[in-house]
């Protein structure tokens, strides 16, 4: 039997057309006999779209990476040039209108084409050039911090407002990996109706069910979202793209509208002259999806009043792509991360000493250094997957940004400190008390218990501070960590702990930017060490292999049940990938990853496609696994990348291994990715529950300070119930003297704490990101210099605090 494909006598009407239409040309007189061809095409060109046909918003759009394979300078030709064409196309075709996604790219251009930038001005106010995305850059959003996050919608908002009078209203964001489960409340918080993205559609196993849903966050927040079908951000308005986008759409049985992101991208000009002919040739034509040139705010009202009740994605929006990128050039995501602690520790003591002492308050700094560490967190900068050239930049840039913040830091503690006469004081940033020191205050230096050292047992070394007892062989591996108050071994029977583990790292393109599933078939246990041996109040580790050295400090401080691993590793491996294992005997169906204000609980098992395709996840400052009325913890200083896998022992446990990915070696499209020297710190919490999990990893990112004086200084804001964590302390933007307070729920339950001031206490205001007045807010009410609050799980707060 023969199988025929249906043609649609759309495409022999069309055919026979262009056919009559090739026979009216004179080839040696192709100008004197053009129109007779368009006349022979005029018939099948003039009739309409059928009235059920496919509606598709087609925007104009250059996707820029600010650096990738060039260095960040040469991003700033490539917005002159684009800009440049757009706005020259404007005068052409008024219809025609462009959209610009990042604030940073037109401050560039501001600053060094500012002709330029006054034709992208005067074609804003006619409606044509379109800023839009509300963010400074385009970050990668796995890694960047939460309250990074909130910046980011704080200056690209504050930049579109001030220099183009827009309140943008959408986040665009085509080409990040993957989307943290925290961004819809973000996104509502800074104003933000309706996200889009592409790039969902790159994912390798499993299709993403919908193009057009309600996307909800970890606190309920749910935001009206849209990928294009098109699957591209760099569509060329050609007839298959449009025919694609229509195919492809997977909620036509519901919903009729699309959206097509059109034009060269990364300095190409953005769109063509022939692109936005395609366009009006395809405005109302038979056969086709009917196309208009819109803005997106267009599109998505429309698509949203058309399918109001689209279903609903909870959670993360995982790529099953680009998992390295949690992982490549160490150097970079140590400086981001270093850069977020120490951007809220200025900004804590800053406002501390200003409120206290009348301290003038850096303002100007600070706003310089934020817009430094959120242009480095553009999706091809701290995922890691840029040139070298990059990376070295971004090196030196991290330097000096820490070198300005650690100075902002000394001069407000040294204010704060009072006269030294010869005593010490110690501050502590992080939100939860310490060893005598009240979160974001200061108290005088106290006798601190040393670590519990170790001592030698036969052929192993044991540390034990009365909560954890943890023993390292000969070999320099954890063979035992027993919760002294549980009265319970940690590791599973037979293995061993912070063992450091070598894979080959050959992903099958993308070098930087990927792992792969198959990187597990091949592993190398770093077990031979070069010495094991007492120092320094711990255990000193060295490893040698290949060309690399590995030398590592085990210490155990005194009340807490966490054994630390500072780590100085010296690598010059070439694609390689290492891993250092905690075998946990814990029965757990899910761990507790954090993310951006909160966390996310996934799978430990591969029950479907989707949840073995997380082979590789994020997490922030800490990874957190347990069963009901125990667990353990591991929190990090600098590592992102994480997997987890479990097995049913023959004695019926379940031993679940929880590993931190620490280095990586790509060659493309850095030869020399991650080559030299590093320095990074983790640690098991054993016996820990999720507060745990949170006190610990703030407390390892933000470190005491010790400074001559002799001042207690008590905290500028206090929240009394340990769930809620107050992320940032600082004075208003508008110079109003208002103290502003960032603070969220932690721990995914409900929470009511009372915020209490150290000053005088006016007033309290809700606000959003912006740190304007949510006018849905309700009163609080203030009584003695506090205020109550009642927290949903995972909520986000803003509060400006009126002294």
């Amino acid at each position: 039997m023969e199988f025929r494909i249906p043609v649609s006598p759309r495409r022999w009407q069309i055919l026979s057309a262009i056919e009559h239409a090739l026979d009216a040309i004179d080839l040696q007189d192709v100008g004197g006999t053009a129109a007779a061809a368009r006349a022979a095409l005029t018939g099948v060109l003039a009739a309409p779209a059928h009235a059920s046909a496919h509606r598709i918003s087609a925007v104009g759009h250059a996707h820029i990476d600010t650096a990738w394979l060039w260095p960040l300078r040469e991003t700033v030709r490539k917005v002159a040039r684009t800009v440049s064409n757009v706005t020259q196309l404007m005068d052409e075709h008024p219809e025609f209108q462009f959209v610009m996604s990042q604030a940073q790219q037109l401050a560039w251009l501001k600053e060094h084409r500012p002709e330029v930038y006054a034709r992208a001005q005067e074609k804003a106010k006619t409606g044509q050039f379109l800023p839009t995305g509300s963010l400074w850059v385009e970050p990668d959003t796995n890694i960047t911090g939460g309250e990074s996050l909130a910046r980011q919608f704080v200056h690209g908002k504050r930049f579109y407002l001030e220099e183009f009078g827009v309140e943008t209203e959408e986040m665009w964001l085509p080409d990040t990996f993957g989307y943290n489960a925290a961004l819809p409340q973000l996104m509502k918080l800074a104003g933000v109706k309706w996200f889009l993205t592409q790039k969902m559609s790159w994912n390798t196993t499993n299709k993403f069910p919908h193009h057009t849903f309600w996307w909800e966050g970890i606190d309920g927040t749910r935001i009206f979202s849209h990928f294009p079908p098109v699957d591209t951000y760099n569509s060329d308005m050609s007839g298959a793209d449009v025919a694609r986008s229509v195919r492809n759409f997977q909620d036509k049985a519901a919903a009729n509208r699309s959206l097509i992101p059109f034009g060269y991208g990364d300095g190409g000009g953005g769109p063509t002259r022939e692109m936005i002919a395609r366009a009006a040739r395809l405005a109302d034509l038979e056969g086709s999806a009917k196309v208009v040139v819109e803005p997106p705010a267009a599109f998505f009202e429309q698509a949203r009043s058309e399918y109001a009740d689209a279903p609903v994605w909870v959670g993360e929006l995982y790529l099953e792509f680009h998992r390295g990128t949690l992982t490549s050039q160490l150097a970079t995501k140590q400086g981001n991360r270093r850069s977020e602690h120490l951007l809220r520790e200025a900004e804590l003591w800053a406002a501390t000493a200003a409120v206290r002492h009348g301290a003038p308050y850096p303002y100007e700094e600070l706003d310089r250094l934020w817009k430094t560490v959120l242009l480095h967190q553009f999706h091809d900068i701290l995922p890691g997957s840029s040139i070298g050239w990059v990376h070295r930049e971004a090196e030196e840039t991290y330097a000096e940004v820490a070198r300005e913040l650690n100075g902002l830091v000394g001069t407000a503690l040294t204010a704060l400190a009072g006269p030294a006469s010869g005593s010490t004081v110690v501050f502590n940033a992080a939100p939860h008390a310490r060893d005598g020191v009240p979160a974001f205050g200061a108290a005088p230096a106290r006798e601190t218990p040393a670590p519990a050292g170790a001592v030698v047992a036969g052929d192993s070394f044991v540390l034990d501070n009365g909560l954890l007892r943890v023993t390292v062989d000969a070999r320099g591996l954890i063979t035992s960590a027993y919760d002294l108050s549980a009265g319970r071994e940690a590791l599973a029977p037979g293995s061993t702990a912070n063992l450091l583990q070598l894979h080959q790292d050959f992903p099958n393109e993308w070098d930087a930017w990927d792992i792969e599933a198959f990187y597990r078939n091949t592993v190398r246990d770093l077990t031979e060490p070069d010495e094991v041996a007492l120092a320094e109040g711990g255990v000193r580790v060295v490893r040698t292999f290949g060309a690399s050295r590995i030398e590592q400090l085990l210490t155990l401080p005194a009340g807490v049940a966490r054994i630390d691993i500072d780590t100085k590793v010296d690598w010059h491996e070439r694609e390689k990938l290492l891993k250092a294992a905690f075998p946990l005997d814990v029965r757990a169906e899910y761990t507790s990853a954090e993310v951006p204000y909160g966390h996310v609980n996934r799978p430990t098992h591969t029950n479907t496609s989707w949840d073995a395709a997380k082979f590789e996840v994020c997490a922030h400052r800490f990874l957190h696994i347990g069963e009901r009325g125990w667990g353990a913890a591991l929190v990090n200083d600098s590592t992102y990348g994480h997997d987890v896998t479990r097995d049913v022992r023959e004695d019926g446990g379940t031993t679940t291994t929880v590993r931190l990915s620490l280095l990586r070696a790509p060659r493309f499209p850095d030869p020399e990715a991650d080559q030299g020297s590093h320095r990074l710190r983790y640690s098991l919490v054993v016996g820990a529950d999720i507060a745990d999990a949170v006190r610990e990893g703030y407390r390892l990112n933000l470190p005491e300070r010790s400074v001559a004086g002799s001042a207690e200084v008590a905290p500028l804001v206090t929240a009394d119930h340990p769930a809620v964590v107050i992320e940032a302390v600082k004075l208003a933007d508008d110079r109003s003297g208002d103290v502003v307070v960032r603070l969220y729920e932690s721990h995914g339950g409900r929470a009511e704490a009372v915020l209490t001031a150290g000053f005088p206490l006016a007033a309290v205001e809700e606000t959003d990101l912006l740190e304007r007045r949510l006018p849905e807010a309700g009163e609080h009410v203030v009584a003695d210099d506090g205020v109550r609050l009642t927290l949903r799980p995972f909520q986000i707060l803003t509060l400006r605090l009126s002294r």
